[in-house]
């Protein structure tokens, strides 16, 4: 959880990230990840993963709601996905391998 919630730091510090559903979908092309909160519409979630599946994205479901992811980005409101433009291979397969860790629980 660290190393993901240093990527979103990171990426809003630096400004590349997108939020909201709209603007991760009209950005998947240069994303290197995705992060859905848990409280995502079912019907926008397929959206993002069909897109994200044919531009070879990751997708990462945070484990807190929108309003946390909100309060992770600096951000007053709630925010149900983000997409990070920035950060490395490596700490992008961290957050993954973590997924997959608690996943296999």
């Amino acid at each position: 959880m660290k190393v993901l919630e240093k990527v979103i730091r990171d990426a809003v510090a630096a400004d590349k990230y997108k939020s909201g559903v709209k603007e991760v979908l009209q950005s998947v092309k240069g994303t290197k990840l995705i992060i859905v909160s848990k409280s995502i519409d079912s019907a926008d979630r397929a959206k993002l993963e069909e897109q994200a599946k044919a531009a070879n994205v990751a997708v990462y479901e945070y484990h807190g709601t929108s309003v946390q992811l909100g309060k992770l980005c600096n951000k007053p409101f709630r925010i149900t996905a983000i997409a990070i433009k920035s950060g490395t291979a490596a700490e992008i397969e961290a957050i993954m391998a973590e997924k997959e860790a608690a996943a296999a629980k």
